[in-house]
């Protein structure tokens, strides 16, 4: 078998970050294993103006040079009109992602570092031994990694094939397509957010005058209308306030994509021998637009815990540590959450808005989790 200081499952930005991070602690053996999903475009297309600077401590200077600015966001969330500038906030501009490119740059970066990137593939057989994982991939080859991490995403293969539970809190899908749109259009520098009354927009420009748009709602209220479908999407978009004005629906016939968007997270944090990172411990609403700067900083602070485990200190209160920080972020995700859906008031007797405005979701995990044992 071949030896590996850390092998990480998930090739996507908290993997990669990870392993970036890693090697810039100056382990020595790192790996990434991935098995990319089959899906038209990704769903998050934005990075707030953290990215950057995470990226720099990542070995990135100057990354994000190939992305369109954005600058702030529109919304009328609460029957208010605001626009929320990352300028006047003191903050510089974020970026509307080439989130295909985005994705390659991280992958290349750490390939350029000397990570080891094993794709497509994917574990087929793993047991821990005391010291290291005993490991073999669907290709045959096997290797004897001391730590393994979880970046696979929402389906957090790792953590659930080694006994962790994956607990939700609610049902929203993001139904949504990539457009077209005029050079001149309303959108330049913006994500727009607009609420209606079974759920959300969200817009924003893409590179080569297109555009992203996609209706946040539940996955019960998506099927009752019907919105999978081109017509009734093209409808309820027609019958917004603010995108329809700014981004009309184009006359050709729509593709309409369904992607998870649920509140989710383990369990467990971390286990003998393995840790979860980004979406695969923890997946927030896209309201939080968290998305791509949480996984680059899960990256920075698991490569922290991981190096001592590596050097030798002991798992157990360390693990704990990394536990006791995705129960904080957790709970507070979830307070922050049902304040923010608590301003929309306009449609109080609809089961989208009541089922998160009556009362805090309730928390999906054991007492003393997410945990390490």
């Amino acid at each position: 078998m071949t030896p590996l200081d850390v092998l990480i499952c998930g090739a996507g930005p908290a993997g990669c970050a990870t392993a970036l991070a890693l090697r810039q602690a100056g382990v020595r053996d790192v790996g990434l294993v991935d098995w990319p999903l089959a899906r038209p475009w990704a769903i998050g297309e934005s990075a707030t103006p953290d990215v950057g600077t995470m990226l720099s401590r990542l070995g990135l200077p100057g990354a994000m040079q190939a992305h369109a600015p954005y600058q702030a966001n529109l919304s009328l969330w609460g029957e208010q009109r605001q626009i929320d500038d990352f300028l006047h906030r003191g903050q510089g501009s974020g970026w509307h992602l080439d989130r295909q490119a985005f994705d390659t740059m991280l992958r290349e970066a750490a390939v350029a570092q000397g990570v080891r990137l094993m794709r497509p593939a994917k574990i087929d057989q793993l047991a821990w031994q005391g010291a290291s994982w005993a490991l073999r991939l669907n290709d045959g080859s096997t290797w004897r990694p001391r730590v393994l991490v979880d970046a696979s995403g929402r389906r957090a293969e790792l953590a659930t094939r080694l006994g962790a539970t994956r607990r939700q809190v609610d049902a929203l899908v993001a139904l949504g397509a990539i457009v077209p749109r005029p050079a001149a259009g309303g959108l330049a520098g913006l994500s727009l957010i607009e609420p209606v009354s079974f759920g959300w927009w969200y817009a924003a420009p893409l590179a080569g005058e297109r555009a992203v748009v996609c209706l946040m709602t539940d996955r019960d209220l998506a099927q009752a209308h019907r919105l999978r479908s081109g017509d009734p999407f093209r409808q309820a978009w027609c019958d917004t306030e603010e995108l329809v004005r700014r981004l009309p629906p184009p006359a050709n016939a729509l593709r309409i994509a369904s992607f998870p968007a649920h509140s989710t997270c383990l369990d467990r944090a971390t286990g003998p021998g393995w840790m979860a990172v980004g979406d695969a411990l923890m997946a927030f609403d896209p309201l939080t637009s968290s998305g791509i700067s949480g996984a680059l900083a899960d990256g920075l602070a698991a490569a922290d815990t991981l190096a001592a485990w590596l050097a030798g200190q002991p798992m157990v209160p360390s693990g704990r540590a990394w536990a006791q920080r995705a129960d904080t972020s957790w709970r507070r995700y979830l307070e922050q959450r049902r304040m923010h859906y608590a301003a929309e008031r306009r449609w109080p007797d609809s089961p989208f808005w009541s089922a998160r405005q009556t009362a805090p979701p309730p928390d999906p995990r054991p007492a003393n989790s997410p945990r390490f044992e």
